[in-house]
């Protein structure tokens, strides 16, 4: 989980009133804070740009630009409509999800776990699909982006179309991902931005998200899949490592081979 163009921030001075000096508990209080908001809301729909870099097999670097509408209800509905470079609708029901890629009429389906956190674990270590901006997405944001050996921390206040942030630049395992989130009123990130060096799909993203609402007013049928006549089903293929982990506990011990 979780991507824009290139923005214009002003750096300013360090707000007051803060609990803590320290950069790493600064910015995990930041991030607890976002993600208490975020948590308590039942259904929540927001609207993010995302700019994201991806390595070819060949080893090109191609950037693709994509507008995101996602719409949650917790604990497991999903909805997500894509457009810009990629055209997607992407539907999870508690039971399993439904990708229609409309630019090249084919969907996809496959089983997935009964809660929309579990979905989003299983899509990454089956699939080795990470949709950016989905950490926000989690019923607990916060235990999805922090562990225990994150580094780094707050790093400053920066203005974003005029409302003032805090930015947050954090490391872990693999990745370096930054935050910017309201330093006053509802506490819902504006800006987010990753580097995976070890990965090729996303090798960076950077979002902006918009049009949060945590109570949205909800079709009832908008988590129901929708593929339209004639599309190709194709199949979601999964990872190779985890193919390998289930044929050797599929395989029988050494000594009873024959």
């Amino acid at each position: 989980m979780v991507v824009l163009a290139t923005v214009a921030v002003s750096a300013c001075g360090g707000r007051a009133g803060t609990s803590t000096t320290d950069p790493l508990a600064r910015g995990k209080q930041v991030v607890q804070r976002m993600s208490d908001a975020l948590s308590q809301a039942q259904t929540l729909s927001m609207n993010t740009h995302e700019v994201r870099d991806v390595v070819q097999s060949g080893g090109k670097v191609v950037r693709l630009t994509l507008d995101h509408k996602t719409t949650i209800r917790r604990p497991d509905r999903l909805y997500v409509e894509t457009t810009g470079e990629r055209r997607n609708e992407a539907w999870y029901d508690g039971q399993g999800i439904t990708v229609v890629m409309h630019n090249d009429k084919v969907f996809a389906q496959a089983r997935m776990p009964e809660t929309l956190d579990r979905t989003i674990d299983a899509l990454h270590e089956r699939y080795g699909y990470y949709m950016p901006g989905s950490d926000m997405l989690y019923s607990n944001p916060a235990h999805a982006l922090l562990t225990d050996t994150t580094t780094g921390g707050w790093v400053g206040i920066e203005t974003i179309d005029g409302q003032a942030c805090d930015h947050l630049a954090f490391e872990d395992r693999g990745v370096k991902w930054e935050l910017w989130v309201p330093t006053t009123g509802t506490p819902l990130p504006r800006r987010s931005k990753a580097d995976f060096p070890y990965q090729k799909r996303p090798r960076s993203f950077e979002i902006d998200f918009t049009n949060w609402n945590l109570s949205p007013t909800i079709a009832a049928d908008l988590f129901n899949p929708e593929v339209p006549t004639g599309y190709e089903g194709i199949a979601m293929i999964q990872r190779a490592a985890v193919l390998a982990n289930v044929s050797d506990q599929a395989a029988p011990p050494a000594d009873q081979k024959k």
